[in-house]
């Protein structure tokens, strides 16, 4: 990493010298986002705010925390990381990571997390004396996710504790942001003549001692008159301390925010609000509306790529969607969030009462559902899996426990790759399977996916949950017979062993495998008992080898076991699935060979002990 990129230098730098380091970490940032794929816009717009946090606080002493962390490539690249293998195997995190550097302070991916963990933080450093800076760095949408919100609340009683939040306001999530909370910004950027005006009477009387300590002098009356011209802030109506907003992309108003703020933060929390523009330095990205750059894949300029995408699963079901909806004036669509990256587009223009994206709040999302249930609608929840993590509770009592039909679009299941730890969509089964009266099903090609749509649309099973993957789907011409959830390849009478498969990569073993095996792809993943059509054609082979690359053994695997076990099974069963830990990130084909559970190396450990037998028998 060259030397200027290192932040010790930054307090020695002219604002000319700063604007220039800022043009190139921009082009750095895009350089590698575009070799790598990677959070785009979020970055480009935090670049000048980050340099400014590290000019003005010392990340080894201080405790930056970073809301999910997609934002944090300006931090990376000033703290000594080198972008160029972001995101790869063995490479740079896309997230904070603590094992990855010690200016790293939490391991985060998930949005609303940082203010409690930095109040946590507080509390436990004023408890030791130390009497370090903590600084919760979240965006203006992370801040309406209900576990900001209730952190607020618990700050808004607590002056005892020194914390600083930091909220970067772009006006944008992922997409356009939405509710009260956005508004109130959308008020604050509109009152902007006032902040203007404070902001530069502040940096013009900060050049001078005697002038510098008018201007704090002033402040309380300041302060008093702005009450009378602008009605007070959500937070400065929860008693928490509000200075801005500031303009992000200025030097001057970032240290006269840092410095107004440092003054605040013996008093109590206190908030700084700052304004950006995501995508800042690189103009399509500023004129996205949609979140087109929010995320993006590896040379995401390339039209040949924009225009020759593959059809996946999400367009299978997108047009499902939409020819339900059509039918049925019934099917209401929620997602938390994730409008683009489901690919609902389409089905919220054309049916704009019928759908509603709730913002970062998965949680409301699915009591929503349950609600719409309990009032005669048909609700369908599309969410990721690593997402619907965070409403376990609401899954449970608000659905389940009501008895409701409902259907939850699983995306993203599997291995993510890139992204890490904190988004493997490895654990839903074992968490669906904790849970009463839920189906749980996968499907690996059109084929497959058309039917269990149509089969378990608002079914009599009541909750359902339909996973798909980030992996192609599979193209077969194959014929298969298909006996209750198993679509058979291959079913012999001389054959005693059966392998059972899972999702694309599934598919791709049974391929492999010679015709001394019977082969099966499973589509239930949980409750195999409640499908007795299929399991006697199970249970007469000696030997049972289920694969599933999308999940954990505490999944589908134990579901099976457990239904053997129960039930007297006198073969063996033997199974390859994750275990129960965090995958980190990296190329997917990597991870799975890491973990011995690319398909190739899961034929090898299938075949060797047959080809090991001959040896030992003599």
């Amino acid at each position: 990493m060259p030397d200027k990129y290192d932040y010790k230098l930054l307090p020695n730098l002219t604002n000319d010298q700063m604007r220039v380091l800022a043009s190139d970490i921009r082009s750095d940032i895009l350089v590698n986002v575009l070799n790598n794929g990677g959070h785009l816009s979020s970055n480009l717009g935090t670049v000048e705010l980050t340099m400014s946090l590290l000019k003005n606080f010392d990340p080894l002493v201080d405790d930056i925390l970073f809301d999910v962390g997609h934002q944090t490539y300006t931090y990376k690249i000033l703290t000594g990381r080198n972008l160029s293998k972001l995101r790869k195997t063995n490479g740079i995190a896309p997230f904070s990571k603590m094992d990855e550097s010690p200016y790293d302070k939490s391991n985060n991916g998930h949005a609303g997390s940082a203010i409690s963990l930095a109040y946590g933080l507080a509390k436990a450093k004023a408890l030791k004396g130390d009497n370090s800076y903590t600084i919760a760095f979240i965006g203006d949408a992370s801040v309406t996710n209900g576990l900001s919100m209730e952190a607020l609340n618990l700050l808004s009683t607590d002056k005892d504790v020194h914390l600083m939040i930091v909220v970067n306001d772009n006006g944008m999530s992922i997409s356009k942001n939405v509710g009260f909370m956005t508004k109130k910004f959308q008020h604050l950027r509109t009152s902007r003549f006032y902040f203007r005006t404070a902001s530069y009477l502040g940096r013009k009387m900060s050049k001078h001692k005697w002038s510098w300590r008018l201007f704090l002098r002033m402040r309380k009356l300041k302060d008093d008159i702005r009450r009378f011209v602008i009605e007070p802030t959500f937070f400065e109506s929860m008693g928490i301390k509000y200075i801005g907003p500031f303009d992000g992309h200025d030097f001057d108003s970032l240290d006269l925010a840092f410095a107004k703020a440092k003054d605040l933060y013996n008093k109590g929390p206190v908030v700084v609000h700052v304004l950006t523009k995501k995508g800042y330095g690189y103009a399509p990205a500023m004129s996205d509306n949609v979140g087109k750059y929010h995320g993006v894949t590896p040379k995401f300029d390339n039209i040949w790529i924009q225009n020759n995408k593959k059809t996946g699963f999400v367009d299978y079901k997108s047009s499902f969607l939409m020819k339900k909806m059509k039918e049925d004036k019934n099917v209401y669509v929620i997602t938390p969030a994730m409008e683009k990256g489901s690919q609902l587009e389409e089905i919220f223009k054309a049916f704009p009462e019928r759908t509603l994206d709730v913002g970062i709040a998965e949680e409301n999302a699915v009591s929503m559902a349950g609600g719409l249930a309990l009032g005669g609608l048909k609700p369908v929840v599309d969410i990721y899996s690593t997402f619907m993590q965070r409403s376990f509770d609401e899954i449970e009592q608000d659905i389940s426990r009501q008895k409701v039909k409902a259907l939850f679009i699983v995306e993203r299941c599997g291995l993510v790759g890139e992204d890490g730890s904190s988004h493997q969509g490895l654990y839903d089964v074992a968490m669906v399977k904790a849970i009463p009266n839920c189906q749980v099903y996968m499907p690996y090609d059109e084929k497959t996916t058309e039917e269990l749509l149509n089969a378990h649309f608002f079914s009599d099973e009541g909750l359902v949950f339909i996973r798909f993957s980030t992996d192609s789907p599979i193209h077969s011409h194959l014929s298969y017979k298909r006996i209750g959830n198993i679509c058979y390849y291959r079913l012999a009478e001389e054959n005693d062993t059966l392998v059972l498969a899972i999702g694309p990569n599934g598919y791709k073993l049974l391929e492999l495998l010679p015709d001394s095996f019977d082969k099966g792809m499973l589509l239930t993943l949980i409750h195999p008992g409640d499908k007795q059509d299929s399991m006697p054609t199970i249970m007469r082979h000696k030997h049972i080898i289920l694969y599933d690359s999308y999940g954990i053994k505490e999944g589908t695997s134990d579901s099976i076991a457990s239904y053997l076990m129960e039930n007297n099974y006198p073969g063996t069963f033997k199974s390859f699935a994750f275990k129960n830990d965090f995958v980190t990130f990296g190329q997917k084909a990597d991870l799975l060979k890491i973990a011995n559970l690319d398909p190739q190396s899961v034929k090898d450990q299938i075949l060797l002990p047959l080809e090991k037998k001959p040896a030992e028998d003599k």
